[in-house]
């Protein structure tokens, strides 16, 4: 018996394909869903899928370059913070001190101030934290 190239789609009479906002006959053609399926418009190759899927992917893994002056910006030593929109991150340079509120970099000082005084924080406070 001969393999007929039939739609991966086409299920029990109706289309699946992703591309409708639910399954329906309405698009359903035999001579086009039993041989020509890639003509439809509504067929979505699964090599193009791959290829926009590994594409998002890769896009996950590029990480932010974040600029900083040294002199100002770099600890001396580690500085926590009990603030839970402070993050310590490890640059080639050193530590730098980076608050998710403000969505920057700190100075020495404002991570030191954000270590002592982060319950009088006004930003902390304007988010209801």
């Amino acid at each position: 018996m001969q393999k007929r190239n039939i739609c991966p789609y086409y299920k029990n009479g109706f289309c699946t394909s992703p591309a409708l906002d639910k399954p329906t006959d309405a698009v359903v053609s035999t001579s086009r869903c039993f041989g020509q399926f890639k003509t439809c418009r509504y067929f979505l190759d699964n090599e193009d899928s791959k290829v926009g899927l590994e594409m998002y992917n890769e896009d996950k893994t590029i990480e932010q370059e974040i600029r900083f002056y040294p002199k100002i910006n770099v600890l001396e030593s580690p500085i926590d913070s009990g603030c839970e929109n402070y993050q310590l991150i490890k640059s080639e340079k050193g530590l730098i001190a980076y608050c998710k509120v403000l969505k920057r970099v700190l100075i020495t000082q404002q991570a030191t101030l954000c270590n002592k005084e982060f319950l009088k924080c006004p930003f902390r406070n304007l988010l209801g934290s």
